[in-house]
């Protein structure tokens, strides 16, 4: 009999503040994963980076998305809710500025942090970009 064990996201918390919304930066799984696949690949060598901690990781993705809050482009509704309060959720679209792999973060921006939940090398810009901070 073998055991099936699926990996659940997590988000994790930084030691880094936003600087656009004043709100504690947290980091998902899947960001840390992307961060650590592009480290391996872009490295021949095991690189110090892909190394790290997830505590450490978190820091620098962090730093990374903290450098980009003057580069934020757009922000749209998430198509599911929070559970608790049946709201939808923002999802903050930002320009990356510090690495070549990654060209845009992706957050959802809680009343409690700002959640980066992935990074990604395309996004499709609306007609009518929207941006603001909003208010819980």
């Amino acid at each position: 009999m073998s055991k099936d064990i699926h990996k659940k996201a997590e988000i994790e918390e930084s030691s880094l503040t936003d600087p656009r919304t004043s709100l504690p930066i947290r980091v998902s799984t899947t960001a840390r994963i992307k961060y650590r696949k592009y480290f391996n690949e872009r490295f021949s060598h095991r690189d110090v980076l892909y190394d790290l901690s997830n505590r450490q990781l978190n820091d620098i993705i962090a730093q990374d998305f903290a450098a980009s809050a003057g580069s934020a482009l757009h922000m749209f509704l998430a198509k599911s809710s929070d559970i608790t309060s049946k709201r939808r959720e923002w999802i903050e679209v930002r320009k990356v500025s510090s690495r070549s792999a990654f060209n845009y973060f992706f957050s959802i921006i809680r009343c409690d942090g700002i959640d980066i939940i992935t990074t990604s090398t395309r996004y499709i810009k609306p007609n009518k970009p929207r941006l603001f901070v909003p208010k819980c």
